[in-house]
């Protein structure tokens, strides 16, 4: 096989995701004469910078002396430019692009490149100029997979400035483009398009730009060095199936989504997408089971080294523990607070959206309910409550309007909860909304303490005194003297009496 020939399938088996038979193509290429040996060095330091741009700027480097053609030293300041970029050395990227425009030959395809590049950078950045010059000359490049490209990152800083309609059209046109032109989009870049699409669809409800989504996700042939792409989309695709009262679906999206899970983050994310999804079905015993076992994984991760939004699986899971394990709610959360956005790989979208920021406020207004700090708990949720609102994201809002309810004893969050809800009229979720909205409390449930409270769910599950002590931060005394007085309040005797009366109240 010739090196051209190489060159080429290399050049195909990367863009349609099969990262490992790519570069086995491409071995020895640093011998190869000019100027395939370049495109080939360009394509190897292309796989590397995805993982880890770093590692692709030390072998650019190391081979910087083999690129000896205008063409070769153009690209090879692009490339270098890109993984600087994501590395956040975005002085030296820039430096990089300056040099990439001034070795430009093709006034076309060559100028549109370097644009393309210099608005990703302006994003990666934190700078959203969606209407920038750039996009013109960048959206004007021969090659539609380079159009795509240009799409995703204008889609993106839509986002970034909170301009999510907007960021849908962009992400339509991109599918678009590789419905029409199959041949041309590069699967890395289409997959995260489609995630991004699938998300906003669902948290926007709109079903026209969800089902081009789909439809996106099922043409493309998913291999194993893309499934982080493929996890995320199966698991917006759960999300979606959910809200729209496929709850029996969405639970085998999300078990599918959890064999393909690419690292023991992604599974705590995965079972506690699960565990969600039953206790919004009232399925107590499977969603314990589900939150257990996040549990146990979450404990064994060194989050430091994550970088994608895996994280957030944090967040869901402290809001889930809160009722039963309240010392390890309040240390994930503090977890995912210290780890902070800066060091989330840039390329993504939640490196730049304000929601994720959000659903942290979101998390510690659920602690902070347990714990009985009211004023930060109201604090947390009504910040959390804005950005949703704001952004049309009804699910989180309506959970927030809920919370507050609850903290604050007033219905003037009622009928903000009931019109965000409203959006999902058929999902489990709507009918667990509209029960803790509309169920009048009973004077027992009046007379519980948000620790209280949270303490009776714990015992109906059936955690001891010894583990709530610890879970609670308080003392085995204090946690015993507050089970008493809770059995007190409902007239029980035993933990089988307590639940069946916080049942007979819809507490549980």
């Amino acid at each position: 096989m010739s090196e051209q020939q190489r060159l080429d399938e290399a050049r195909e088996l990367l863009r349609t995701g099969w990262y490992e038979a790519a570069n086995a193509r491409l071995e020895g290429c640093e011998e190869w004469p000019a100027p395939l040996r370049e495109h080939a060095i360009v394509l190897r330091a292309e796989m590397l910078l995805r993982k880890d741009p770093v590692s692709a700027l030390e072998m650019l480097a190391r081979l910087n002396d083999l690129f000896e053609t205008g063409e070769g030293r153009f690209n090879y300041y692009l490339i270098s430019g890109k993984a600087y970029a994501n590395a956040r050395i975005f002085d030296a990227a820039a430096a990089m692009f300056d040099m990439a425009h001034a070795e430009a030959r093709d006034q076309g395809r060559h100028l549109a490149e370097v644009a393309h590049h210099r608005a990703r950078l302006r994003y990666l950045a934190g700078t959203f100029e969606p209407e920038s010059e750039l996009f013109d000359v960048a959206l004007a490049h021969p090659d539609p997979g380079a159009r795509l490209m240009t799409l995703v990152v204008r889609a993106w800083m839509y986002a970034g400035l909170g301009a999510y309609r907007k960021q849908i059209e962009d992400l339509r046109a991109a599918v678009g483009l590789a419905r029409e032109f199959p041949q041309a989009a590069d699967y890395y870049t289409l997959g995260r398009a489609l995630h991004s699409l699938l998300r906003i669809a669902n948290e926007l409800g709109d079903e026209a730009a969800a089902a081009d989504g789909q439809a996106g996700y099922e043409a493309i042939e998913w291999t194993p060095d893309i499934a982080d792409a493929q996890f995320l989309c199966l698991r917006a695709l759960a999300w979606g199936a959910f809200l729209h009262g496929e709850s029996a679906r969405a639970q085998w999206l999300f078990r599918d989504s959890m064999a393909i899970a690419p690292s023991d983050a992604w599974k705590v994310t995965a079972h506690v997408d699960r565990a969600y999804v039953a206790r919004m079905n009232r399925n107590d015993v499977w969603a314990l089971d589900e939150v257990l076992t996040a549990q146990a994984l979450a404990q064994e991760i060194v989050w430091q080294t994550t970088v994608d939004e895996e994280r957030q699986g944090l967040l869901t899971l402290a809001v889930l523990l809160a009722p039963v394990d309240l010392g390890q709610a309040q240390r994930f959360v503090s977890t995912y607070l210290r780890l902070g956005s800066q060091s989330v790989d840039p390329s993504l979208a939640i490196a730049h959206d304000r929601r994720a920021e959000a659903f942290a406020q979101y998390a510690s207004g659920c602690v902070h309910q347990v714990l009985g700090n009211q004023p930060s708990s109201i604090a947390a949720y009504e910040a959390a409550y804005r950005v949703f609102a704001e952004s049309e994201h009804h699910f989180r809002a309506a959970l927030a309007a809920v919370g507050l309810i609850e903290v604050t004893g007033s219905q003037a969050w009622a009928e903000r909860a009931r019109e965000h809800a409203a959006h999902f009229p058929k999902s489990a979720f709507y009918r667990y909304l509209t029960e803790r909205i509309e169920r009048p409390a009973s004077p027992e449930i009046e007379g519980l303490s948000p620790m209280r409270r949270q303490l009776a769910l714990a015992v109906c599950e059936g955690v001891d005194a010894a583990s709530l002590s610890r879970r609670f931060s308080r003392s085995e005394f204090t946690i015993k003297r507050e089970l008493k007085a809770i059995y007190e309040l409902f007239g029980v005797r035993s933990r089988t009496g307590l639940r069946e009366a916080l049942r007979e109240r819809g507490l549980v």
